[in-house]
């Protein structure tokens, strides 16, 4: 998988409630590297994951994946898997990188793609 990372991620399991998440920063160098993960639903839930984890196709995927509706939880199920889980807060910048995409207006002419359309880069 190539660095920097993609811009839209799936979990394959719930993350504080959720599975579709936008990468709006990353860093590090070598097996220190990190990506700043935002939920696509809820802005307030935010992740820090290692590299090597998000590279990891058992538990990540790039794009947004359509899940099956026996997948996918209601509303208020999302909101009390949350409130158990309030206790793993992320210190972290969230202002978007660079070649995020996300940041208006923008002066860099390359940004990075949603996903990863050839799985053999590296």
């Amino acid at each position: 998988m190539r660095w920097p990372p993609n811009k839209a991620w799936t979990s394959s399991s719930l993350r504080q409630g959720y599975r579709h998440f936008v990468a709006i920063n990353y860093g590090g160098k070598g097996n220190d590297r990190w990506v700043i993960l935002v939920s696509v639903l809820d802005g307030n839930i935010r992740l820090k994951v290692l590299w090597d984890e998000m590279k990891d196709s058992a538990k990540w995927i790039t794009g947004w994946l359509q899940l099956p509706k026996d997948q996918s939880i209601g509303i208020s199920e999302e909101k009390s898997i949350i409130e158990a889980e309030e206790n793993s807060s992320l210190e972290a910048c969230l202002h978007p990188s660079e070649d995020s995409g996300l940041r208006i207006p923008s002066s860099i002419n390359s940004i990075r793609p949603w996903f990863q359309e050839d799985e053999n880069n590296s």
